[in-house]
């Protein structure tokens, strides 16, 4: 298990004085290559091997949003197995110990020479660690036609958006997801998680089109209210990220 603990800096904090979606996905992603770098298998190690990790899905539940200045700690731990698939666990805590953040993703090991995923576990040893929840909700790929709830936002991808193999950051897929949802939500109602499946990803210039549709609720007088953005580029499917908010 890796631990890792810092403060919220003002460049962090977005509206509430609270972390920023975007942000708190990026400590999430750097706090799992720091894991992955002591054991050998984060981004770099894996690429100069011929292999490039791809991130699949992601489910986060959020019960508080960290503030300003606050100090947190987030640890992570992985799970492997004999599949294809391994798995990424992590939760988050404030300095007093209280839940903040807790959450799972899975991963693919790519042979970048064959194009074809390999197992993890030809260079990730398994762990003695706690169990890592490996049930990802199924998202779909197109926006019903039958929905009267719709909306579409589009992206031009800039510069900033790309990570370091030239496609989009997996968290600006967050960031548009939040942008997509009915500003009325945004004003009214607090993000409080998030699932994804990921299958493409975008690049420099591209116009990525957001297609978001609310979810009907079966629990009579839910406070949650659900989104599906389904993203695409040039007619290419991208992913689809569910957010949920109450």
């Amino acid at each position: 298990m890796f631990e890792r603990s810092f403060t919220i800096l003002p460049s962090d904090a977005g509206t509430g004085g609270v972390i920023k979606p975007r942000n708190l996905t990026d400590c999430l992603q750097d706090t799992a290559d720091m894991a992955a770098r002591e054991l050998k298998a984060d981004v770099h190690s894996v690429m100069d091997k011929g292999y490039a990790w791809i991130l699949v899905h992601v489910k986060i539940s959020v019960d508080r949003w960290p503030e300003l200045g606050e100090k947190i700690t987030i640890r992570t731990w992985h799970n492997v197995n004999d599949g294809l698939y391994t798995f990424r666990a992590f939760d988050a805590r404030s300095a007093d110990e209280k839940a903040l953040l807790s959450g799972s993703t899975s991963w693919l090991l790519l042979d970048l020479a064959r194009s074809r995923p390999v197992k993890p576990k030809n260079i990730l040893d398994a762990e003695s660690n706690p169990p890592v929840p490996s049930e990802f909700i199924e998202l779909p790929r197109e926006i019903s036609e039958n929905s009267h709830k719709k909306h579409k936002k589009n992206f031009e991808v800039r510069l900033h958006d790309l990570d370091a193999n030239d496609h989009v950051n997996n968290a600006v897929y967050i960031e548009w997801a939040v942008e997509s949802v009915p500003s009325e939500i945004l004003r009214n109602c607090q993000l409080s998680g998030w699932d994804v499946i990921y299958r493409k990803g975008a690049r420099l210039g591209d116009e990525v089109m957001v297609n978001t549709q609310e979810e009907p609720i079966d629990e009579k007088n839910s406070p949650i209210k659900t989104f599906t953005g389904i993203m695409n580029a040039g007619g290419t499917f991208l992913c689809t990220v569910r957010t949920y908010w109450r």
